[in-house]
């Protein structure tokens, strides 16, 4: 089994997962510098890579060590999807941001970043374990904005992007003759548009996540799904612009519904996020709930809709 990938410069791979990264899987990004090495977001792929290579060597099992080796594992937020591989890596450290620490160092931890209602726990935890095969890392360090790896030749730097969750962070890979690197984890520039329905997303860090992105300067653009790679700055503006006009879209369906007076847990029913018929179980109605929330606490301030405190309604 061998994934596929592309190099930007002498130092970065990109792993794509299958269907470039459609969730489950997603595309991590692997920097090899002179000195040490990074890998960014470790997906199932990474996992699947693992689990074969060690199988065609008659390694198959428990207690078998990673296949893969790198000094640093970083993560640009702890989702289930961005840790999957992170069992089958052998690395001196792994490190997220701080405010996204407690969701990597516990599974309980991970839960409350969700904001999933807690009967429904058990299950979440079993899908988190059996199949994105999460391990809690209690050993995991913390980083801030602007922390830099220097691997020799090539250079790693954390930018703070919250919205999506607290710590999100988009990293910029600098080579020494080679072209800058941004990896943009879960600002994925889909036209599902940005996800901001955990407990601690926000809707107005992630706007303004968006115009900061906007205006770094990088050659190449990775996202963890589906697009992949996005070549050139103003390829990515204009990508960035089109994901973010579904702040507005999604604020003018809940504005239609409110055409007469609905209480939350209506709202939720019809939602503003998922097509019909393609919320997720498990988390897809917390995710409606925590999106909705947060677009009527905007219309509110706005003056665009009113509540009695049970009901709300257009004005």
């Amino acid at each position: 089994m061998t994934a596929a990938t592309r190099s930007l410069g002498p130092f970065v791979t990109v792993l794509f997962g299958a269907e470039r990264g459609k969730y489950p899987d997603g595309n991590s990004v692997l920097v090899r510098g002179r000195e040490s090495s990074v890998l960014i977001d470790p997906s199932l792929s990474v996992h699947a890579m693992s689990v074969h290579a060690l199988s065609v060597h008659g390694l198959s099992g428990h207690g078998m060590q990673p296949h893969v080796h790198v000094e640093h594992v970083l993560l640009t937020h702890p989702h289930e999807d961005h840790v999957a591989g992170l069992s089958a890596v052998r690395a001196d450290g792994v490190a997220v941001h701080r405010a996204d620490l407690a969701a990597l160092q516990s599974l309980d931890g991970l839960m409350l970043l969700y904001g999933i209602p807690r009967d429904e726990w058990p299950a979440m935890q079993r899908l988190v374990t059996e199949r994105f095969h999460f391990e809690a890392r209690p050993d995991a360090h913390a980083f801030d904005d602007g922390a830099e790896w220097r691997l020799g030749g090539a250079t790693v730097r954390a930018v703070h992007a919250p919205g999506h969750t607290a710590g999100h962070c988009v990293f910029l890979v600098e080579q020494d003759g080679g072209p800058t690197v941004m990896v943009t984890g879960d600002i994925d520039l889909t036209g599902f548009g940005p996800y901001y329905g955990d407990a601690a997303s926000s809707l107005d860090d992630f706007e303004t996540t968006l115009a900061k992105v906007r205006g770094l300067a990088a050659d190449h653009h990775v996202t963890f799904h589906h697009k992949g790679v996005v070549d050139g700055h103003d390829a990515f503006v204009a990508a960035v612009d089109a994901y973010a006009a579904v702040f507005r879209r999604r604020s003018l369906a809940l504005l239609a519904l409110l055409d007469r007076p609905r209480t939350l847990d209506e709202l939720v029913a019809d939602g503003i996020v998922y097509r019909a018929g393609t919320r997720p179980p498990l988390f897809g109605e917390s995710v409606e709930r925590h999106s909705i929330r947060r677009h009527l606490e905007r219309a509110l301030a706005d003056g665009e809709i009113g509540t009695d405190g049970r009901q709300y309604w257009a004005v």
